[in-house]
């Protein structure tokens, strides 16, 4: 088990050892999935006893919880920012990917590993991340409407075929990342979707 680290308080001593625990089963989903990840692997993957993810968090699954609340906090689908305009703000998951790429690859991988696992309907998951997803495609629509009053978005768009494209590009591209790896620029045709998404439904104002 590692040491703890000298001058750290209790409290950051446990915040240090949650974030190797959520380090360590981001990585393990990445390799081979959440139901094949076990808690014993995940806490020696960290450095701790195999015993230290039901000591810590009660079981497996709750675990899980802490690295989506975590995703949710670096604002994967981010709220709308009010002083953008709604265009901006219905792509603006485009970028919040592109700075996590650069900033958490690994972490990022595996929230689209659990993502895509999560269609089955045993998943633990399921109903969360289905809530998360359905709060992302809210927002994108959300946005253009925002734009169509802000002149950002052109009036004449259909609604929902757009707002569909928008929510399917970004996860598209994010599946042929996970297949393709290192065969897959992801930041690149990021940046191209999002300015053919402009183009098409943006009024260039």
């Amino acid at each position: 088990m590692p040491t703890p680290a000298r001058g750290l308080t209790q409290p950051q001593r446990v915040e240090l050892s949650n974030r190797r625990l959520i380090t360590a089963a981001a990585e393990l989903i990445t390799e081979k999935g959440w139901e094949a990840t076990s808690a014993a692997e995940i806490g020696r993957r960290a450095g701790y006893s195999r015993a230290m993810v039901h000591a810590r968090y009660g079981s497996k699954d709750a675990i899980l919880e802490a690295i989506l609340a975590h995703a949710q906090a670096q604002n994967i689908m981010p709220a709308a920012e009010p002083d953008s305009t709604g265009l901006q703000n219905a792509v603006a998951h485009f970028g919040r990917i592109r700075r996590l790429y650069d900033e958490d690859r690994d972490f990022l991988r595996a929230t689209f590993v659990m993502t895509f696992e999560a269609v089955k309907t045993t998943s633990p998951i399921r109903g969360r991340l289905d809530d998360w997803f359905r709060r992302g495609v809210d927002e994108v629509a959300a946005g253009l409407r925002n734009g169509i009053i802000d002149g950002s978005v052109r009036p004449d768009i259909d609604m929902d075929r757009a707002v569909n494209a928008i929510s399917a590009a970004a996860f598209g591209a994010a599946f042929q990342w996970i297949v393709l790896a290192d065969d897959y620029d992801l930041p690149r045709e990021l940046d191209y979707l999002e300015s053919r998404i402009v183009a098409e439904y943006g009024t260039g104002d």
